[in-house]
């Protein structure tokens, strides 16, 4: 188990069970603001269990928790070569709480799964692996590592998936006591272990303490920077949807007020109070293009698809946007191709903002007093192509990548330089593709979406 520059020892060294472990001075000194972290041992060999418990200890800087003494159920004799596929070898034989933390703790008399109502017998094992108390044990304490051997990771090892999944987003790394050979077998890509994907690495076997506590601590450290990025992004996120509920009430407020001033004004103040209502409305689409990319950010490349008719939605955003243009003085006509109603495409949730922003892009680069818009849908064998054609300037060619780019702004656009860049990830999240085309004078927006049929 433990080793030295000079000499290893591993578990039945008769020399060695004479005289204590030889003492650990690997430490570097702990000032006050160190964080204590919490260190599961769920290690079924007893005495390497034991000397890991006592080193840990020996450092202020870690509070170690004996997993195996706190579910009563320890297999003596195990060795940390047990095949990766093992369980463990020896008899089981009940622990005492002494030096479990209260949450660890076993009620007196407790003994097998509490739904069963059967207590446990002679010869039976205090804590099966699925019993309740088992659960109970693994979910509910403040765990931030764990070491695990062999023989403990093929017993409980469904038991502490099931812990680790309670922890996520933030990562519980658990490290595997394992000889070099036996570590090796543990991840190889054909006859790898079931459980490989709990285990973050290896800790050789002998150990070397000092290695051990650099591995610890680096692992440690990552736990932290995860734990203060995730509550940071908690932050980040409220305070992002307290600036779009309060610009969003804003901008209604410009609106409203906007449209009621439009039958007082003079005439000549007409094209003012127009800019006025077009800025409110830019900053309404503004808000509604955060919230989109933010749920498209923290949902990252794994937007959920389903089968989605594009008839309707299509046709609702067109719906859309002439009543919102339907009071002001730039005329906005759209004609739109309608696809059948058996036409599905592979998308998710948010497909009505991809076209809710190309339409809203149509009528903001529009330079005449008439702004005219067509939609029109091709149906392919294995995907669908949507085409929004507007009457504005076009885009030159060395643009038409970079209008997708964050923060890009298609020539003198007062737009906010998301729509865009929103478009093209919802898209490609779907599989789909998205680009521009020439169309006389105008730009031709095209959507490639998955039919449902060729998926």
């Amino acid at each position: 188990m433990w080793g030295s520059p000079g000499r290893t020892w591993q578990a039945g060294d008769a020399e060695h069970e004479q005289a204590s472990p030889p003492p650990v001075d690997d430490f570097a000194p702990v000032s006050r603001a160190t964080p204590v972290s919490r260190i599961l041992l769920l290690v079924a060999h007893d005495r390497n269990r034991t000397l890991l418990a006592d080193w840990f200890d020996d450092s202020p800087r870690y509070d170690v928790v004996d997993g195996i003494a706190a579910l009563g159920d320890g297999p003596a004799g195990a060795s940390d070569e047990t095949a990766p596929n093992g369980s463990g070898s020896g008899t089981s034989a009940a622990r005492s709480n002494s030096g479990v933390p209260p949450e660890w703790q076993r009620s007196d008399g407790d003994g097998g799964d509490s739904d069963s109502g059967d207590a446990a017998g002679p010869g039976r094992d205090a804590a099966e692996p699925g019993s309740t108390k088992m659960i109970t044990a693994l979910g509910e304490a403040t765990v931030d590592l764990c070491l695990v051997d062999f023989a403990a990771l093929g017993r409980y090892g469904a038991q502490l998936e099931r812990r680790i999944e309670r922890d996520r987003p933030l990562p519980l790394p658990c490290l595997l006591l394992a000889s070099e050979a036996a570590g090796r077998r543990f991840f190889a890509a054909e006859q790898g272990h079931e459980r490989s994907h709990l285990v973050d690495d290896v800790i050789t076997t002998p150990v070397e303490p000092a290695l051990l506590d650099r591995r610890v601590r680096a692992y440690l450290g990552l736990r932290r920077q995860a734990s203060e990025l995730d509550r940071r992004h908690e932050q980040l996120s409220l305070l992002a949807q307290v600036l779009r509920h309060d610009i969003a009430n804003a901008a209604t407020v410009v609106t409203g007020w906007g449209e009621v001033l439009r039958g007082e004004v003079s005439p000549d103040g007409v094209e003012a109070l127009e800019r006025v209502l077009r800025g409110g409305q830019r900053i309404t689409e503004l808000v509604e293009n955060s919230r989109d990319l933010t749920k498209l950010i923290e949902a990252g490349h794994d937007l959920e698809t389903e089968a989605l008719a594009l008839g309707p939605i299509l046709r609702t955003e067109v719906d859309a946007i002439e009543r919102a243009h339907a009071s002001t003085t730039q005329r906005v006509t759209v004609d739109l191709d309608a696809p059948p109603s058996t036409v599905e495409v592979v998308a998710g949730g948010m497909l009505p903002s991809v076209f809710a922003n190309l339409l809203s892009n149509a009528v903001r680069h529009g330079d005449t007093e008439t702004v005219e818009i067509s939609v029109a849908v091709e149906s392919g064998p294995s995907e669908v192509v949507v085409r929004v054609t507007d009457n504005g300037p076009g885009i030159p060619d060395e643009q038409k990548e970079r209008v997708f780019e964050p923060a890009t702004k298609r020539g003198d656009s007062p737009g906010d330089g998301l729509g865009l860049s929103l478009v093209r990830r919802l898209v490609e999240s779907y599989g789909g593709r998205v680009w521009f085309e020439d169309a006389g004078g105008g730009a031709v927006a095209c959507v490639a979406l998955r039919r449902v049929d060729a998926r």
